[in-house]
């Protein structure tokens, strides 16, 4: 039997039988796995907080015959309780967390990812508007997968870009039909979530329903 370690991140913790949990975990090393917990008690408050959402931790485990872990031992590096303070906070890490739920294929590592989304998730305090913050890492997210190319100017002219359809960007006058269509300010803003290289440079930013919403619906046609 060989032991392997990882550092991850819980993303979903599911009660299985007395004092077990299912836990799925982004993992830095080996992408999402799913971890099975046994023997979770008041008493083992290790195991507790490592089969908790959002919890981070080095999780040593070994391989069964199915694609679910056997966890052997870990330790706690963060429960990032900071996020738990306020309901937006909360709300924005769940946002985050579906986001990768949704986007991670399971044994796929990811590394990159997972740093941002550390990242992310300890920025989320520091957001006034925190749907800046998940609009930047859904961006990011799709443009390193090569799902989407954000520039200043249409794919088929020089003119300014204005539409995006399929992950390529267009003029209002090559847009194809059901592009989604943006105001140059919502572009300029898209341009930003994009390549903006530190969390300061989207702190100022305001993101307004309508944009979120198309934001929200680009990221659903793609993954």
């Amino acid at each position: 039997m060989e032991y392997e370690k990882t550092e991850g991140i819980v993303l979903r913790s599911l009660p299985y039988q007395d004092k077990n949990r299912i836990v799925t975990v982004f993992t830095n090393c080996y992408g999402v796995l799913q971890f099975i917990i046994k023997g979770i008690s008041a008493k083992r408050t290790d195991k507790l907080a490592l089969s908790s959402p959002l919890c981070q931790g080095e999780y040593l485990f070994y391989r069964g015959k199915s694609n679910l872990m056997h966890f052997v031992d870990g330790s706690v590096l963060s429960e990032h309780l900071q996020l738990r303070t306020k309901m937006q906070h909360i709300q924005a890490a769940a946002h985050l967390v579906q986001i990768i739920l949704t986007s991670q294929l399971p044994h796929k590592p990811a590394p990159k990812v997972y740093q941002f989304f550390y990242k992310c998730l300890r920025a989320i305090p520091h957001f006034e508007d925190t749907a800046v913050l998940t609009n930047s890492f859904c961006i990011k997210l799709l443009k390193q997968e090569g799902l989407l190319v954000l520039q200043p100017f249409c794919s088929q002219c020089k003119k300014e870009a204005i539409a995006l359809h399929h992950g390529e960007v267009f003029c209002r006058l090559h847009a194809p039909k059901f592009s989604f269509m943006f105001s140059q300010e919502q572009w300029s803003t898209l341009l930003v979530l994009a390549y903006a290289t530190t969390f300061s440079q989207l702190q100022n930013l305001i993101s307004s329903e309508d944009l979120n919403e198309k934001i929200n619906q680009i990221f659903q046609e793609n993954t």
